[in-house]
């Protein structure tokens, strides 16, 4: 009688214990919404609609541009990607590609890259690629929402560019003036060597 009622009583708190723990997230689902998500941050970034893809956004989102401070709440956001949009850049290819999506219970993270080309009004044509992060957060409905997203380019700032070419620039005219001096230094070599023979004769 009592090695029955252990038996119950280990099934019992067993059951709890599955019933209780955190379900685990479709996949299937969140991959859809992450791949919908990309799909309206093109559009909207190529000049489509705005107002689609900030349905994806928590209202209490974060965005954390590089740098800049980070954009809190979905209004913030609105107002960060229409600043953006007035101006002179204007995107003329965007491609975002998810390399890994990961999920525990309601958490969800999406790490991927990004490649995009722009016109940059008197600047012409620019590219940039680089990499992102986005996090998830599954809603009491099911749906799934980002709740902080960040990036950064893999293109070196244009400021390193510049002093890279000044210090190459700078070497060169160094290694120029002294292959230089050493060509002046070889031609008045002889020119020593003339004078001290020329005072040998005068002693003698």
């Amino acid at each position: 009688m009592r090695t029955m009622f252990l038996f119950v009583a280990v099934a019992v708190i067993s059951c709890l214990f599955i019933s209780c723990g955190p379900k685990e997230p479709d996949m299937t689902a969140l991959k859809k919404t992450v791949d919908d998500f990309n799909a309206a941050s093109k559009q909207s970034m190529m000049g489509g609609d705005m107002q689609k893809v900030l349905a994806f956004y928590d209202d209490n989102a974060m965005e954390m541009p590089p740098n800049m401070p980070a954009v809190k709440g979905k209004d913030a956001i609105k107002a960060f990607y229409e600043q953006m949009m007035k101006s002179e850049m204007k995107m003329t290819a965007v491609d975002f590609t998810t390399v890994d999506l990961q999920a525990s219970g309601t958490i969800a993270h999406e790490i991927g890259t990004y490649d995009m080309s722009m016109s940059a009004g008197k600047m012409g044509e620019m590219k940039d690629k680089g990499k992102f992060i986005t996090l998830w957060k599954e809603q009491a409905d099911g749906t799934w929402k980002v709740t902080a997203e960040t990036w950064n380019t893999d293109m070196p700032m244009p400021a390193m560019e510049k002093s890279k070419s000044k210090a190459v620039t700078k070497h060169k005219m160094m290694n120029k003036k002294g292959s230089t001096s050493k060509k002046v230094a070889t031609k008045k070599a002889p020119a020593k060597k003339k004078a001290t023979k020329k005072s040998s004769t005068t002693k003698k």
